[in-house]
């Protein structure tokens, strides 16, 4: 008997996760192969999602600031919850010509607010 399809072993076919996500599905196919997973998509935790337990995008969504004003702020004082003491004339506005904040803009997906790390199930020597 043959290895188990894709789409029997994980509840979805490779075309179809691939097109959700906007990759090939050879992509998806790599995950399996290095991860062990299509799910997972990083090989390990962010430096943000080490140190604060959240990705860079969600601290920032819980801030109302953008992504790399946090990242700045890590940075300059090593903590990303710190407000610098001189204030920023531009701070909070919308600076773009189409009136959206950085959540909204399509050119920011690459800010994930989800992580996109899985951790590995280690077998132990009684599985």
């Amino acid at each position: 008997m043959g290895a188990p399809t894709f789409k029997k072993k994980w509840g979805i076919s490779c075309n179809d996760l691939a097109e959700q996500e906007g990759v090939t599905p050879e992509a998806i196919r790599m995950r399996v192969k290095n991860y062990g997973t299509p799910f997972q998509r990083r090989k390990s935790l962010t430096k943000f999602e080490k140190k604060y337990g959240k990705t860079l995008g969600q601290i920032a969504l819980d801030l109302g600031l953008h992504p790399q004003t946090i990242a700045r702020r890590e940075q300059l004082f090593g903590d990303v919850y710190r407000e610098p003491t001189i204030k920023n004339g531009v701070a909070g506005k919308v600076l773009n010509d189409r009136g959206e904040h950085w959540w909204e803009n399509s050119k920011m997906g690459y800010f994930k607010t989800t992580s996109t790390f899985m951790p590995q199930h280690k077998k132990g020597k009684d599985e």
